[in-house]
Formats: structure tokens, C-alpha cells, sequence
């Protein structure tokens, strides 16, 4: 089995009387992209919260690296929808921001930002500011923040959904590219049954009143440069459209 880096077991949590998510355990292996799908409102952002450690649950536990950080926050990256960065700070400033915030010094952590740039897409433009960027390379940037955040495992809550569907497809297969090349341990929300199967090597599907993991899917992609013509991607599509309608 692969090593586990975040695991959560046997999560509630309710918000007053309303049952949001109940008995959830989930794991993400390192190296590993795992999706997450469900209609609206079934509990996912919450989910994501609490594995942040932004929210603690009701009852369960969240472990980092085997361990316990149930209701720690600053130990995993956590990448939302927004790519939030500052405005009046460069882009190097802005990458650079979860090293200060550590007490590295802004010149090593600027310059440590500045050689990872070609990586990301954003080579020689580590002086402009947000709003000099397309709506890609922020989101570019908010990722490369987001990973020097946390070099253990990252959560990414719809990162792309702001996009149009050209610069959206361009983002995900860069984006997967990326996460290999630089090792990294991911957890995505989506909506987009596509993205899921496009990046991820399995499925969560999150249903019912409370939220409940309903099933747990491998994902081999077909082979090919665009897979999501072959017959497999599309049973498979339509395979997890009944499921999560369920």
C-alpha cells in the first residue's frame, strides 16, 4: 500500500442541529492526486476544513504523517477557490509569503521562490503584481504558494472552476504534469467529473444527508494524448454520473 501522508477517520460534524458529514475516512498517499466528487452543499468544503484544520470535527481524527493534527491548522496547504493573493505584493513577495511567515528571510525565500518559477509557468515574472497576470498564471502562482506552504500534502478546492474552459484545460494537464515532476501529494474538490478523471489516480464520491464517502474508485486513465475521446473515459463518466446521483 502506498505510504499515507493525510489520513481522516471516522469524521462527524454538525453545525447545530444539521447533520453536515458523518463517519468519513479517507487517506492520500504520498505522490498521490486524489479527487473528490459530490453534488453542492453534501459537505465537501467542510470536509476540506477540517482535514486543514481549520474546523475541528465533532468526533474522528485528522493525521499528518501519521500524526494526530486533528484541529492544527498552518500544517497542510490549502488552496482555495480564490487564488487570494495580496495585491500590493509581488509575485515573488506573494509566493515567498508562507517562508517568511516560517522566520526565513525574505531575500533566501524570495530567491528560493524565484529558481521555481521556470517550474510554474511564471519565469520572469517575479516583479509583476496580480493584477498583471491572466487568470492562469495567478492561479500558478496561488499553487506555488500554496505548495511551499506545505511540502507534505496539499488541498485544492475547485482551483480551476474561475477559468474559461481553454485556459482550464491548458491549467489541468500543466497542472498534473507539475504535481509529478515536484512529488507532490494532492486532494482536489471538483465538480467537473472530466477534471477528476483527467488528473486523479482515485475517486471519492461523497453522498447522501449527511455527507458520506459512498464509494471509493481507481482511476486508470486510458493511454493517449487525449483520453477523454475513448470510449473507456466516457463509460467511465457515465459510470460515476449514476453514482453520484445515487
Amino acid at each position: 500500500m502506498m505510504n499515507t501522508v493525510l489520513e481522516a477517520k471516522n469524521l462527524y460534524k454538525s453545525y447545530g442541529e444539521k447533520k453536515v458529514i458523518a463517519d468519513i475516512s479517507v487517506r492520500l498517499g504520498r505522490g498521490e492526486i486524489v479527487a473528490l466528487l459530490g453534488v453542492s452543499g453534501i459537505g465537501k468544503t467542510t470536509l476540506f476544513n477540517i482535514l486543514s484544520g481549520l474546523e475541528r470535527p465533532d468526533s474522528g481524527s485528522v493525521y499528518l504523517s501519521g500524526e494526530d493534527v486533528t484541529g492544527k491548522s498552518g500544517l497542510v496547504g490549502y488552496m482555495q477557490q480564490s487564488d487570494l493573493l495580496l495585491p500590493f505584493k509581488s509575485i515573488a513577495d506573494n509566493a515567498a509569503l508562507p517562508l517568511v511567515l516560517r522566520g526565513e528571510k525574505r531575500k533566501v525565500a524570495r530567491e528560493r521562490v524565484i529558481s521555481m518559477l521556470k517550474d510554474f509557468g511564471l519565469e520572469g515574472c517575479e516583479k509583476l503584481y496580480p493584477a498583471q497576470l491572466s487568470g492562469g498564471m495567478r492561479q500558478r502562482a496561488a499553487l506555488l504558494r500554496s505548495c511551499l506552504f506545505s511540502s507534505e500534502a496539499l488541498l485544492m478546492d475547485e482551483p480551476f472552476s474561475a477559468l474559461d474552459a481553454i485556459t482550464r484545460s491548458d491549467m489541468q494537464r500543466w497542472f498534473k504534469a507539475v504535481a509529478r515532476k515536484q512529488g507532490l501529494s494532492v486532494f482536489f474538490i471538483t465538480h467537473d467529473i472530466n477534471e477528476a478523471l483527467l488528473l486523479s489516480d482515485r475517486i471519492y464520491i461523497l453522498g447522501g444527508a449527511p455527507g458520506r464517502i459512498s464509494h471509493e474508485l481507481n482511476n486508470i486513465l486510458p493511454e493517449g494524448e487525449m483520453p477523454e475521446l475513448t470510449e473507456e473515459f466516457l463509460n467511465n463518466k457515465i459510470r460515476i454520473t449514476k453514482l453520484i446521483s445515487q
